[in-house]
């Protein structure tokens, strides 16, 4: 941080950044040194800089004051009796009028704080479509098709960080920690799944949500994960993977590359004696069909190989050709039929 860069700052400017917003919240000593720092610099900026921090401060309280009744209307009196009486009933209107004002203002405040901590962003992909997106904090997250991510409209300003997935997306996390050996609770990265959440600092994953596989793939750093169903955790390290079968057991495994985990990225599969089943499920997840195989044995069938994802017609070509079948569509529905 710089303290030159505080200089042609306003009070929204304090507002919106990230390092302010941290002081405010948090009160950590690296902090009040380097923002005390900053108002010896530039004493000119400290009603800015005060303004700012009170704004803050009342957003983040987000509770109403009630002032007693009692206590308005002794007040009110106090100041009829002290005004002339002449210019008595100009004046309390006057002053009623900038009260009440005041009054509306903070109720607006509140009503705006109260909306903005507790509603939610998502973004979400169609059928085939993928998405790139910048979290508020400056973490990377790549959404694949039929996908979707909430978080709170105020992500910066909790005491955590936390997204929800459905689906499947791909993470760049960025790091916030000063001290990685006493990390604050503000500076995690929580992402979760409906049967996976992953608490992670600075990292790089891969999190698949879906009705038939939910797994956790590192490709850099270090990650906790969590099985939501039966509280059973696991640490992963780089080229691991934790997957909660439909048993629901919990199993980590090592891999040689973590390429296939993240093919999709590039709109393909890569299958090493992957299961037809497997590849028809991905299918589905992705462009929303049902597909109704001829024989169920088909789907124990193992290949190896690249298939494209970027459209239906590339994913239904190559599994006709491997199955030798024909390919029948009615609404939702693909028939693959023996030739």
């Amino acid at each position: 941080m710089q303290a030159e860069k505080y200089l042609n700052y306003t009070v929204e400017d304090f507002l919106g950044d990230d390092d302010f917003i941290r002081y405010v919240k948090y009160q950590q000593a690296i902090d009040l040194q380097f923002w005390n720092d900053v108002l010896t610099q530039h004493e000119e900026k400290r009603t800015d800089f005060e303004q700012a921090k009170i704004q803050i401060r009342i957003i983040l309280s987000a509770e109403p004051m009630a002032i007693p009744a009692d206590l308005t209307d002794s007040l009110w009196d106090d100041i009829e009796m002290s005004i002339e009486k002449s210019k008595r009933r100009g004046r309390i209107v006057k002053l009623r009028n900038i009260w009440l004002s005041g009054v509306a203002a903070c109720l607006a405040c509140f009503a705006y704080g109260s909306w903005y901590f507790y509603s939610d962003i998502t973004v979400t992909t169609k059928y085939g479509e993928q998405k790139v997106l910048v979290l508020p904090d400056g973490s990377k997250v790549r959404l694949n098709a039929n996908s979707s991510i909430s978080y709170a409209r105020a992500f910066n300003w909790n005491t955590s960080r936390q997204v929800t997935i459905d689906g499947e997306a791909y993470f760049e996390v960025k790091h916030l920690n000063q001290n990685p050996d006493d990390i604050k609770t503000g500076e995690r990265f929580v992402a979760e799944g409906k049967k996976l959440r992953v608490e992670v600092l600075g990292t790089t994953f891969n999190l698949k949500s879906r009705p038939n596989v939910n797994q956790v793939t590192l490709v850099s750093g270090k990650v906790k994960v969590k099985s939501i169903v039966t509280g059973e955790e696991k640490i992963l390290k780089p080229g691991e993977f934790a997957r909660l079968a439909t048993n629901s057991k919990f199993v980590v495994n090592g891999t040689a590359t973590v390429a296939p985990q993240l093919s999709w990225k590039e709109n393909k599969l890569l299958m090493a004696q992957t299961r037809v089943g497997d590849i028809i499920a991905e299918f589905e997840n992705l462009y929303g069909f049902k597909v109704i195989l001829p024989d169920t044995s088909m789907a124990d069938k193992r290949i190896d190989g690249t298939i494209s994802t970027a459209s239906e017609e590339s994913m239904l070509f190559v599994l006709k050709n491997i199955l030798n079948v024909n390919v029948r569509q009615e609404g939702n529905n693909i028939y693959l039929e023996k030739r």
